[in-house]
């Protein structure tokens, strides 16, 4: 068939489509380079706020944000070792009372201003202060102060040697990562956050995500901070998140789900980055409420747990099995009073001779209910009635705190050292009671492991505490602790999981 268009004609539909062809390339190549240019990251709980005192506490999610933005002392770098950030260097005294951190200079917050031994100081004398109520201040209380010597040396003085100091510093909590005074002191760090990092704050829409731009300033001339910001979506359903990811809507997610991480393992279009870690979920039996102010209670509501059944069938063995939250190499007697033991657990019932209903608080997620489900379960073998009730995870924190719940879980994060948590849950004294366990016994216990003088004494000390609280069934292990984060193939330089924080300060599309 012979065309009746003339030559110039052919010539000028061709220019047009050869136009349109490379319009469309254009624009696919823009499309490209403007998603290189943002990262999208899936987290599953919206920060409570950014300052030590008003944000109360910073799960993984929420640190993940909070690391792009502020800079610790401290910190492990990506090969595993304890080095100086916002610290050049940091030396101890020979009788361990003492340790004396020399600053970097020509640090600059986000806000223009310098970066001195003033912001350390008056953040560490600030959240040591009872009077500020910092809820973290158990885990820290064996520091006395802070002591400025000069622009840029700080000297952080203890009531005792403290062998946590130096994995404390570099800790995931709000404790650890150093605001701006002046943002504190004009009371908007907490939604509005200046820190030191390669990313400083841009926005904040309540339930839906936080974004954060990059810091030109940003004084670690050597990393290399690729993305013009870093958006941190708000997805509080792990089957959403790994959907948004298998969609291309998110590059990366932290997730607990072993479904989603065994699917993931055979997608060649994705990555999972796993690490064992130390800590583990948890279970808080209130002691305050009746019927759990009946040690017997807790003991019938420990033996009628199947840890082991739970990690098989809920987190197909993406995570670990664990008596202790820390690596005792079996040398630990830790008095555990699980495994489904419920003859034992149907005795104590009966001895108790009434009724036992208990409420359970879960997160509304698909793994809150599912985690629920089975305690109904498992708890009806044993004779005891569970009633769930879900809630939002923001909601849920402050309900905990507000100590209008008889069961819920909750976690002890991944930590060199859990000791500092350990005492923080468990002494009588502490505002981090959450449990609101009182006992005497178990409060010199702790004592003990905090000044045990050497590692082995401590780990000696630290079995004792976690045999006591098995015994007494004020905390339940729900399942040890092992991180897992999925992302896109192309994304590379995610670091380990240190405390399951997924770190994407310096990360890129290959």
């Amino acid at each position: 068939m012979v065309s009746n268009l003339s030559i110039g004609q052919r010539i000028g539909r061709l220019a047009t489509v050869g136009a349109a062809l490379i319009g469309a390339a254009v624009l696919a190549a823009g499309v490209a380079a403007a998603q290189g240019k943002t990262l999208t990251v899936g987290i599953e709980q919206e920060p409570t706020g950014f300052d030590a005192v008003k944000g109360r506490v910073l799960g993984e999610a929420p640190a993940s944000v909070m690391l792009t933005m502020t800079d610790r002392l401290m910190a492990y770098d990506a090969d595993g070792k304890l080095a100086g950030e916002l610290a050049e260097s940091m030396s101890a005294s020979e009788d361990g009372m003492s340790y004396v951190f020399r600053l970097r200079k020509s640090v600059k917050f986000h806000d223009g201003t310098d970066f001195t031994a003033d912001d350390v100081v008056t953040h560490y004398n600030r959240i040591l202060d009872p009077a500020s109520k910092y809820v973290g201040l158990l885990f820290i209380n064996p520091i006395k102060n802070a002591e400025k010597l000069d622009e840029h040396t700080v000297r952080l003085n203890l009531k005792h040697p403290w062998l946590p100091m130096r994995d404390g510093l570099s800790a995931f909590g709000l404790c650890c990562f150093i605001p701006s005074a002046k943002a504190v002191a004009a009371d908007t760090m907490n939604r509005q956050p200046v820190g030191t990092g390669p990313y400083k704050f841009k926005e904040w829409r309540g339930g839906d995500k936080v974004v954060v731009e990059r810091n030109p300033n940003y004084w670690n001339k050597d990393a290399k901070v690729h993305f013009d910001e870093i958006v941190f979506k708000v997805l509080p359903d792990q089957q959403t998140r790994f959907a948004a990811l298998q969609s291309g809507e998110i590059d990366v997610t932290w997730t607990d789900r072993g479904h989603s991480i065994v699917t993931a393992r055979n997608d060649p279009k994705l990555t999972v980055y796993s690490r064992d870690g130390e800590g583990g979920d948890i279970i808080f039996l209130n002691n305050s409420k009746p019927p759990l102010d009946d040690v017997r209670v807790r003991r019938a509501l420990s033996m009628a747990w199947d840890q082991k059944y739970y990690v098989e069938s809920q987190h197909q063995n993406t995570q670990r099995f664990t008596r202790t939250g820390f690596d005792d190499e079996g040398k630990c007697d830790a008095g555990y009073l699980g495994d489904a033991k419920f003859a034992e657990a149907k005795k104590l019932v009966a001895e108790i001779g009434k009724p036992i209903e208990i409420e359970l608080m879960h997160t509304a997620t698909q793994r809150g209910r599912e985690f629920g489900l089975l305690w109904q379960q498992l708890a009806k073998r044993a004779g005891i009635t569970i009633k769930l009730k879900p809630m939002d995870q923001v909601a849920f924190i402050g309900t905990v705190f507000k100590n209008d719940y008889q069961m819920a879980g909750w976690r002890i994060a991944d930590a060199g050292d859990i000791g500092p948590q350990l005492f923080a849950l468990l002494h009588s004294k502490s505002p981090y009671n959450l449990a609101h366990y009182k006992n005497e016994e178990m409060d010199k216990l702790l004592l003990a492991m905090r000044v045990a003088p050497t590692p082995q004494e401590r780990k000696t000390a630290m079995c004792a505490v976690v045999r006591k609280m098995n015994q007494e069934a004020t905390i339940l292990w729900s399942s040890g602790r092992t991180h897992n984060t999925i992302a896109k193939k192309n994304l590379k330089g995610i670091r380990p999981l240190y405390q399951g924080v997924v770190d994407v300060r310096f990360t890129f599309f290959e």
